[in-house]
């Protein structure tokens, strides 16, 4: 089964950006949050069309999540020029990428989160059998 891409997933949206929120708040505060969530891409099903065991097919859903942070929290002092980086408001402001493999099928899911870090704007977790480009 081929896989397609669908734009406006309204389902799968709502569980990534519980799922985002989730990961980016469990983070201690250092008076940072998260102001926006954007879904750019949804693969379903993912890695042409395979089942895997109970949990079934899988899809996968990237995007951005938008932020604020205080540089004037002692946390984040040690991030190297901070102040520089300062909108009028005294805010910085950051995008954060994720990649998410969920099973398309939640009631069959473990229960467990696999999160995709992004390395030089390439992911380890690739969605189809086509082959990548070779990673930094």
């Amino acid at each position: 089964m081929p896989a397609t891409r669908r734009r406006h997933p309204r389902r799968s949206t709502a569980i990534a950006a519980v799922i985002v929120a989730a990961v980016l708040g469990w983070t201690p505060s250092a008076d940072a949050r998260v102001t926006r969530i954007v879904i750019d891409a949804v693969v379903s099903p993912a890695f042409d069309g395979q089942a895997f065991g109970a949990a079934g097919v899988y899809e996968t859903i990237a995007g951005r999540a938008f932020g604020e942070l205080d540089p004037r929290h002692d946390r984040n002092a040690i991030i190297q020029d901070i102040e520089l980086a300062r909108d009028a408001d005294g805010k910085v402001r950051y995008v954060a990428t994720f990649f998410l493999v969920k099973p398309v099928d939640m009631v069959k899911s473990s229960g467990l989160l696999w999160h995709d870090v992004p390395c030089c704007s390439r992911t380890q977790t690739r969605s189809s059998s086509r082959p990548r480009p070779a990673t930094c």
